[in-house]
């Protein structure tokens, strides 16, 4: 079992591109697993406690099972705590955090993803307009060799973006 924290320092210090979905799938399967790693929530007034993404995942499968194969409560609980997360359950847990934001961004509301010890971040939908922007495009070469670029204007279409609304929190001094 990996742990979330030397996998995150782990993962910062061997930076080669900004997006790995192997990466995603063992940050969420250590998640899943490291029943260690505990997060501090955070509201107006400070730390108002903390969350442990695998004892939450227990307690979810742990009433799946109470409810669907009417296993007493005692007995799913201890068949949760043995549980080791898979890899592909891991990826059945990010496609589906991905897909509630995406859903939910649908909505039009603002999706706050909780306050943490130095962020609140919060999450809303927002349409682009069509437009011409310009951007630089190679055309050719310098006399000295070097590349030539010249700003060309370019239609983006009118699409949908997310907006990310993060201001400083009242609780970081």
């Amino acid at each position: 079992m990996e742990n979330v924290k030397e996998l995150i320092q782990e993962i910062k210090g061997n930076l080669s591109r900004k997006t790995s979905q192997k990466d995603e799938l063992r940050v969420m399967k250590a998640m899943l697993n490291d029943r260690t790693y505990e997060v501090g929530v955070y509201g107006k007034n400070g730390q108002e406690g903390t969350i442990c993404p695998a004892k939450e995942a227990r307690e979810l499968i742990a009433s799946v099972m109470t409810s669907a194969a009417k296993i007493p409560a005692a007995e799913a609980e201890k068949l949760a705590e043995a549980h080791e997360f898979k890899k592909s359950e891991a990826a059945n847990f990010i496609n589906i955090s991905k897909e509630f934001i995406n859903t939910y961004l649908e909505t039009d509301r603002k999706l706050p993803l909780g306050g943490r010890e130095k962020s609140d971040v919060s999450l809303i939908r927002k349409e682009v307009k069509e437009s011409t922007r310009t951007y630089p495009s190679k055309v050719g070469v310098n006399e000295d060799g070097t590349p030539r670029y010249e700003h060309v204007p370019v239609k983006v279409k009118a699409h949908t973006s997310v907006r990310v609304i993060a201001p400083c929190p009242d609780w970081v001094e």
